[in-house]
């Protein structure tokens, strides 16, 4: 039997349900996993995340309410009805958490596998990206039979217990509980960072180190990422960044800009994962307990 992945069913009366899985988004987008084609819906107005072993719903450019409060984030469970933006119910069906699902090895990494498609990349060093990138070394995706992936040879069964050499990196299958693999290996203790956002400059601060400041286009990308506080869609950030109308024409500079914000963050010796992608072309400050963000925009 096939390992599956985590998802969770939604429903917008008188809709059928819908499946969504971890990086999703819900709202207005044409390209939305649950598509709410509603004026009053922001286009991304909320996204499904996995959290260790629980699906929640996150607030993104929507509110969300539960019994008449007002939250930022729902813990999935069957039979609850969110509303969104204050005018759309969003019944929750059946919430699907397996036990086990399959993850890749490759060095430094373990990664489950729960967006729908991952590309492996080896510049500037092996990373498996929740996105299909055009220049991907190998690919790896979810169908209705279990995982397919393209490693250089065509499409073939992903199955635990199986490996391959790609450009220079092995890679293996295996089984995972669910929760247990992490995004990178990390090694030693990890330092509380504390991210100042000001909008054109960002100072991150750790208690025995010097502070390292981001100016330019990388802080102003940091800044954003870190005041949403959420995952949130490429195009999101890039209109706030280069303005809002079609931000898809910027995912060039987009690229680019990401690239030189990672780099930098290698540079100062701060952990990778603090800017993550999240599935679906969705990205977030990945912030660890005792992290925390300071706005002074």
């Amino acid at each position: 039997m096939s390992l599956t992945r985590p998802q969770v069913q939604l429903r917008v009366a008188p809709g059928a349900p819908v499946t969504v899985g971890p990086g999703g988004i819900v709202g207005r987008l044409h390209a939305a996993a649950l598509r709410i084609p509603d004026p009053r819906v922001p286009e991304a107005a909320a996204l499904v995340s996995l959290r260790g072993r629980e699906l929640h719903l996150l607030a993104l450019r929507g509110a969300l309410e539960l019994d008449g409060a007002p939250e930022d984030d729902v813990l999935l469970e069957e039979g609850m009805i969110v509303r969104l933006s204050g005018v759309v119910d969003v019944e929750v069906g059946r919430v699907d958490l397996p036990e086990r699902v399959l993850a890749l090895r490759f060095p430094g990494q373990v990664r489950e596998l729960c967006a729908p498609v991952y590309s492996l990349v080896t510049e500037p060093e092996p990373e498996l990206v929740p996105a299909y990138l055009e220049h991907a070394v190998a690919r790896v995706w979810s169908t209705a039979e279990g995982w397919t992936g393209d490693f250089g040879r065509g499409p073939e069964p992903v199955r635990a217990g199986r490996a391959w050499a790609v450009g220079g990196v092995e890679i293996e299958a295996v089984e995972v509980a669910l929760g247990e693999a992490g995004s990178a290996a990390t090694t030693g203790i990890l330092e509380p960072l504390t991210l100042v956002a000001r909008t054109t400059s960002v100072h991150i601060q750790r208690a025995r180190k010097p502070p390292v400041t981001f100016d330019g286009l990388p802080a102003q990308l940091l800044s954003e990422l870190a005041l949403i506080g959420a995952p949130a869609p490429w195009t999101v950030v890039a209109g706030e960044l280069w303005g809002k109308r079609d931000p898809g024409r910027h995912r060039m500079s987009w690229d680019r800009a990401l690239r030189r914000l990672r780099t930098r963050l290698r540079e100062a010796g701060i952990r990778d994962d603090l800017v993550r992608a999240d599935g679906k072309g969705n990205v977030e400050v990945f912030l660890y307990p005792g992290d925390r963000v300071v706005d002074e925009a």
